[in-house]
């Protein structure tokens, strides 16, 4: 009798109480969600390294600092600075290749068939990211992220997305075919960034501003960016997933007006005129009264550098009204370096500017020595989000999750890096680079090649690097980085360093060994002296 009793309460008991599958499904994937953290990757274009307060270049020789940046200040202050950043290629699309893919550009399917010719893979801004390439953002999707893109392209292939198609230069944008044409290639943009594991796309540049608008366009715009962002976050509440944006920022590459970007027309995207100024961030028109009032009307950059502020920090203060910013790391990347390198493999072009903030997952306020590469960045990120090894895509970085939670030992036995016509590679502190033209080039060019080796003469982008380096045209450079930053003294005939030279030939050819495409005497079966 009494066990018919308890078996009848029991009955009603589990009655009453839905099935555990129906009662946690949600509550398990909002606590999924929550275990793994946001992140948030933002992604500058050729800033200066004067532009950050929190480098040496940044402050002036009272150490006073050159920027009002507040909300960077703060990043770089409670987050970990990365002293020495380095890019495996100096321009800005491999440079976007490698920080989405976590591979040297030398591996795009853009090269595959130079290399089945058995050419030399020149690597510029010739290397791009499409549906099939393994990428970030593709990984992160498919393991429960929502991901999302705005701001600067540059490296996923868009078709049907011409820089020379188009209305002519002095198009109106108030044309309504001329604004369907923006619109409908906004459209393809959008496309093409689902089509490689973007969630959400919005608000999109295909490149540097120059060529791809008519002049009336032709204006950079942070407030469209961030406000394209502030979009994606009111977006992602509903998907009861972590989300990963890449934002993308197009400042402070050109063009102009020079150190006035901030006064372009505010109306003007790449997807056509708004129909009203857009207010996500404070007014531009107060931008100079604030650099005013912190006496840095002096410093050249200081209003752009601020515009770009205001934009992170809305999108940083929109994060704490959701109450999600606690739960979100945030990287900031330069996306190479600009001061008299560019587009070649001197300190100059390889050595960039980086930070990653997090209140919660790992103690900052600290300078890191370790040297990482922006190939590291796409493993590390699928380390702190947990993704299974099962589930990753391969890739030439390493994580440097275990730098972020303290511990400053060298990820790196050394590191490499490509672009044109030059390899190299960089180990305790001295730098050896290889300058090899490619077979394809024509002999006897009116202008010597450069080292991206794409045309005779070079582009503009190169022109500070050839013009500053007194070196830049030896075939074999080597150089102690440590004693002469600036690499001045190549010291490949120096007999002293016989033995290294050896040595670094031989771990650039390891290297080569690796990545597709021949390069010069370096992939052949003979042994380097």
């Amino acid at each position: 009798m009494k066990n018919s009793f308890v078996q009848t309460v029991l009955s009603v008991f589990f009655l009453l109480i839905p099935p555990l599958s129906f009662l946690c499904e949600k509550e398990i994937a909002a606590a999924a969600a929550e275990s793994r953290p946001n992140i948030l990757f933002i992604i500058t274009d050729d800033q200066e390294r004067r532009e950050f307060n929190f480098l040496e270049e940044g402050r002036t020789e009272h150490g006073q600092p050159r920027n009002l940046s507040p909300h960077i200040d703060r990043l770089a202050r409670e987050g970990v600075v990365f002293s020495n950043q380095y890019v495996t290629s100096p321009v800005c699309t491999p440079s976007r290749f490698s920080v989405l893919t976590g591979n040297y550009a030398s591996r795009s399917a853009s090269f595959q068939r130079t290399v089945d010719r058995g050419e030399q893979v020149n690597i510029t801004w010739n290397c791009h990211i499409d549906s099939t390439t393994p990428n970030l953002a593709k990984s992160l999707q498919q393991t429960g992220y929502y991901t999302g893109a705005v701001g600067k392209n540059h490296v996923i292939e868009a078709k049907g997305v011409s820089r020379n198609d188009g209305p002519a230069e002095d198009a109106d944008p108030t044309d309504p075919k001329v604004a369907q044409y923006y619109a409908e290639k906004q459209e393809k943009l959008v496309h093409a960034f689902k089509q490689c594991g973007f969630d959400f796309a919005a608000n999109l540049y295909q490149g540097n501003l120059p060529g791809h608008t008519c002049k009336a366009l032709e204006f950079h715009n942070m407030d469209w960016i961030t406000s394209a962002a502030i979009e994606f976050l009111d977006t992602w509440p509903t998907k009861d997933k972590p989300f990963f944006l890449y934002m993308a920022t197009t400042l402070n590459h050109g063009p102009g007006p020079r150190y006035k970007k901030y006064t372009g027309n505010p109306l003007a995207t790449p997807a056509g005129l708004l129909e009203q100024p857009l207010s996500v961030q404070p007014e531009r028109k107060t931008i100079p009264e604030r650099i005013a009032e912190a006496g840095l009307s002096g410093e050249p950059t200081a209003c752009d550098v601020l515009w770009l502020d205001d934009g992170i920090g809305a999108v940083l203060q929109k994060l704490k009204k959701m109450g999600e910013l606690d739960n979100t790391i945030v990287f900031l990347f330069d996306d190479h370096g600009v001061e008299s390198g560019k587009g070649s493999l001197y300190e100059g072009g390889i050595r960039s500017v980086s930070l990653v903030w997090s209140p919660t997952r790992f103690k900052g306020g600290r300078h890191s020595p370790v040297n990482i590469s922006n190939i590291d960045f796409a493993p590390t990120i699928m380390d702190l989000c947990n993704i299974p090894e099962s589930q990753r895509h391969q890739v030439d970085g390493k994580s440097f999750a275990s730098v972020l939670h303290g511990n400053d030992k060298e990820i790196h036995d050394h590191l490499f890096f490509e672009i044109g016509a030059t390899r190299a590679v960089l180990k305790d502190g001295w730098k050896y680079l290889a300058f090899r033209l490619p077979s394809t080039v024509s002999p006897n060019p009116a202008k010597p090649y450069t080292h991206l080796a794409d045309r005779p003469g070079g582009r503009g982008s190169e022109g500070p690097a050839k013009d500053f380096y007194p070196n830049y045209y030896d075939a074999d450079q080597l150089y102690d980085i440590r004693s002469d930053p600036l690499e001045r003294n190549n010291r490949i005939t120096d007999p002293s360093q016989k033995s290294r030279v050896a040595i670094m030939k031989k771990l650039l050819k390891r290297n080569l060994a690796k990545v597709p495409g021949p390069f010069a005497e370096f992939t052949s079966n003979e042994a380097l002296e």
